[in-house]
């Protein structure tokens, strides 16, 4: 028998013993290596290749009792902590939902949102069963097949107050399919950065004629800190001060650019940014939302009703999506908020740990994506809900009313589950070649290997 086929046959007895067959692969190459380096230090010491070989398996131990090893250790790892966070989340927005009016409609609205969690849990079961590595492996597909649904629900959707509703939630898919485009690019040197920005430029442009603030701001600041990190760390092989001036330069620009289109496009866009620099302008027009937010907050207390007076003349719109909080501040006191957010707040602590942990170029970025997405949506809707700005916020994770939006946001929660269970799976197959005259120099996982043969 040939010492390949020896090696090869111990390997397959191993992977029978391995029940989850995702880490096959990882073994067979980790055990692989191991081998061959053990039969050239007996070559070395003066055993042919055939004794060196037998000797090498022998020393790795029975092919068995190794694998039922493997077995124990090499599992999916679920992360039932995130599980239960995220179950904690949906619970506490339908509960919410049932306290916070008895409206006419409320029967129908808490009916559709059981109905929309339950779509969702089906969305993030799917995502957390199917092999996440396929971002990484059609980047491209993804992105262009995305942009053609965008394009295809842009026709369809119903405009509502001048914005093409349903597009500004599914723009929360693509920081996703954007760190796929990252991780395809980053052996490409400068090149790959400059096209990193080229891809970033459609969805943010279909984000300003949408047209929505929320969500290009969103989209923009995940992707630039993706991008960022990518460079950062090196995953490009070029100057990290170059590299970071040829993103940061062109995206300041752009973004003035960007933001004064979308303020010129949305409705009372240019009144709400005189409104944001004086309130005392428009207290009733563009300006109406911010000096309510802003009376009701500041007459909130701990416990209990605050101080404002809600008259007939008085309203609080979208109570139940956009401004949920300052309602609930306002109506039961800060204790609701304190609460609401310490549960996102342990969801995205807990996440970010998880996140760091990852060893695979493509599992960083793809779970820190979905993260800093699920980050951003929160954080804007705190600032307006407090009355930091006067744009409408796109929607509170898991809290808030909204059917498209918590099926999105579940998706990518199942996204990065899959990540989280089986990152660790996940090899950095990087290799930039330098081009020379021999073409006997590589730069292969940042390590320079001259071929002296």
């Amino acid at each position: 028998m040939q010492q390949s086929s020896k090696i090869s046959e111990y390997l397959t007895t191993i992977c029978k013993q391995i029940r989850w067959k995702k880490a096959h692969s990882v073994i067979s190459e980790e055990i692989e290596n191991h081998i061959i380096d053990q039969k050239n230090a007996f070559i070395a010491n003066g055993l042919d290749e055939e004794a060196a070989t037998d000797r090498a398996i022998k020393e790795m131990g029975d092919p068995i009792l190794v694998g039922a090893q493997l077995d124990r250790t090499h599992r999916p790892k679920t992360e039932w902590s995130i599980i239960v966070l995220t179950g904690i989340a949906l619970s506490l927005g339908l509960a919410i939902r049932m306290i916070v009016t008895n409206d006419s409609y409320m029967p129908l609205m808490l009916t559709k949102s059981i109905i929309n969690t339950v779509i969702g849990i089906g969305f993030m079961v799917i995502a957390y069963f199917l092999d996440f590595t396929i971002i990484g492996k059609h980047p491209k597909i993804i992105y262009f097949g995305l942009i053609t649904i965008t394009i295809g629900i842009m026709i369809i959707s119903p405009i509502i107050n001048g914005q093409y509703f349903y597009i500004k939630f599914i723009l929360l898919l693509f920081p996703t399919a954007f760190a796929g485009i990252i991780y395809n690019m980053r052996s490409k040197g400068y090149s790959g950065v400059i096209l990193c920005g080229v891809y970033f430029v459609v969805p943010a442009f279909i984000g300003v004629i949408t047209p929505s603030f929320s969500c290009v701001y969103i989209y923009s600041i995940t992707c630039l800190i993706l991008l960022t990190v990518a460079i950062v760390n090196g995953w490009f092989n070029v100057k990290k001060l170059s590299a970071l001036l040829l993103v940061y330069i062109p995206t300041f620009i752009s973004s003035m650019l960007i933001f004064f289109i979308t303020i010129l496009n949305s409705p009372y866009g240019f009144q709400r940014l005189q409104v944001a620099i004086k309130p005392s302008l428009d207290l009733m027009g563009a300006g109406y939302i911010g000096t309510i937010t802003r009376a009701l907050i500041s007459g909130a207390k701990f416990f209990g009703k605050g101080d404002l007076v809600l008259s007939s003349g008085i309203v609080l719109p979208n109570i139940e999506t956009d401004f949920l909080l300052t309602y609930l501040i306002h109506q039961f006191g800060w204790i609701t908020f304190v609460a609401i957010i310490a549960v996102i707040l342990v969801f995205i602590i807990r996440s970010f740990m998880l996140c760091l942990r990852q060893k695979s170029v493509l599992g960083r970025l793809v779970s820190t994506s979905v993260l800093i997405t699920f980050t951003m949506q929160v954080v804007l809707y705190i600032t307006c809900n407090l009355g930091f700005i006067l744009f409408s916020p796109l929607t509170l994770p898991l809290i808030s009313y909204g059917g498209t939006a918590t099926i999105i946001n579940m998706l990518l929660i199942g996204v990065m589950l899959s990540v989280f269970k089986s990152g660790d799976l996940v090899h950095n197959k990087h290799t930039t070649s330098i081009k020379r005259k021999n073409k006997f120099i590589e730069i292969v996982d940042g390590k320079l290997i001259i071929d002296l043969k």
